[in-house]
C-alpha cells in the first residue's frame, strides 16, 4: 500500500514548470485521472495500491506540454471531450459562447414550429457544436472545419458524448468558396451561426504562454497582422448570405479588437451589434441579428 500523501508531495515536488498553485492543481487532476485519489483522499492520506510510471508524465510537463493533451481529454460544459494537437484546447471563455446562445435562442426564437438550424464555423474538438446540440435538442446541428485531423476528433466527440451533428470540411476563406456563396447561397438556412475563429495577431505571439504556442495548432489560433479580421469579414459575408431573417450571428473575439469586430458586422448591414464582456470584465464576444428586408 502506498500512501495518497507521500505521491503528493513526491509529484508536486517534481513539477517544475509551473508556478505552486498551478502545480497543485496539476497533481491533483493527475491523482483524480490516473488513481481517481480526491483532493480529500489526499487529506486523509488514503493509501493506494495501483503503481504509476510517472517519469514520462512529469518530463511531458515539465517540457510545457498541456496536461489535458498527457491525459487525452478536458472538460467542457460539464461534458467530456478528446483533445489532442489537432485541436485547440477548449477554454471557460468558449463555454460562456455555448451559454449565450442557449440563453439566447430562448428569446430569440420562443416558438419552435419548424426544426431550427445552427452552424458553428471553425469547429475544432467540436465542443460549441456538440455542446449546444446536447443543451438544444430542437436545433438541427451542422460544423465547419478547414483541418481534416480535427473533424476526426470532433466526429470521435460527438459519439462519445452522443450528439447528433453534421461535420463537413470547408474552408470559408477558399475565394472560390466565397464567390459561390455570393452567387448562389446555401439552400440550408441557418438559424444561428457561432464562431470562434482564429483571431490571435502573430504580433501577440511573444506575450503567448510556451503551452500554448509549442503545442496548440497555429491554424487554428493566429492570423496575420495586415489582415487580423480575415475570419470575421468571412463570416460576416457568410452569416448575411445564409441566415434567416432575424436570425443570430455569435463570435468570440480578440480582447483588443472589440470594436472594430463590430463594426466589420455593422458595415455588412447587421443590426443589434453587441460587444459582450467575459467573466473577466474583458471584451470577448460580438453577436448581431440579420434583419432582411422585404423577407429576402
Amino acid at each position: 500500500m502506498q500512501s495518497s500523501k507521500q505521491l503528493y508531495d513526491n509529484l508536486l515536488q517534481q513539477i517544475t514548470a509551473y508556478e505552486s498553485q498551478e502545480a497543485k492543481e496539476i497533481v491533483f487532476w493527475l491523482m483524480d485521472f490516473y488513481l481517481g485519489i480526491k483532493k480529500i483522499d489526499i487529506l486523509s492520506d488514503k493509501s493506494f495500491e495501483k503503481a504509476i510510471d510517472w517519469t514520462n508524465i512529469i518530463e511531458r510537463l515539465n517540457n510545457n506540454e498541456p496536461i489535458q493533451y498527457i491525459l487525452g481529454e478536458t472538460e467542457f460544459y460539464g461534458r467530456r471531450f478528446l483533445v489532442n494537437n489537432s485541436v485547440l484546447i477548449p477554454r471557460p471563455e468558449t463555454e460562456e459562447l455555448v451559454k449565450y446562445i442557449v440563453d439566447k435562442q430562448k428569446n430569440q426564437f420562443p416558438v419552435i414550429s419548424n426544426q431550427l438550424s445552427i452552424l458553428d464555423i471553425g469547429t475544432g474538438s467540436g465542443c460549441i457544436a456538440i455542446s449546444i446540440a446536447k443543451e438544444l435538442p430542437n436545433f438541427k446541428v451542422s460544423a465547419y472545419d478547414i483541418s481534416k485531423k480535427a473533424l476526426e476528433t470532433a466526429k470521435k466527440n460527438a459519439e462519445l458524448n452522443k450528439a447528433d451533428v453534421t461535420f463537413e470540411k470547408i474552408d470559408i476563406l477558399k475565394p472560390s468558396f466565397i464567390h459561390s456563396l455570393i452567387q448562389y447561397p446555401l439552400r440550408h438556412s441557418f438559424n444561428i451561426i457561432v464562431s470562434n475563429p482564429p483571431y490571435v495577431m502573430k504580433q501577440e505571439i511573444d506575450r503567448m504562454q510556451k503551452n500554448v504556442l509549442d503545442f496548440e495548432p497555429h491554424l487554428a489560433l493566429f492570423v496575420e497582422d495586415s489582415e487580423p479580421l480575415i475570419f470575421f469579414h468571412a463570416i460576416a459575408n457568410f452569416a448575411f448570405n445564409n441566415l434567416t431573417d432575424n436570425g443570430l450571428v455569435a463570435v468570440e473575439i480578440n480582447e483588443a479588437l472589440g470594436e472594430e469586430t463590430a463594426n466589420v458586422f455593422r458595415r455588412k448591414g447587421f443590426s443589434k451589434v453587441e460587444i459582450i464582456k467575459d467573466i473577466h470584465q474583458k471584451d470577448r464576444f460580438v453577436s448581431a441579428v440579420l434583419h432582411k428586408k422585404d423577407g429576402k
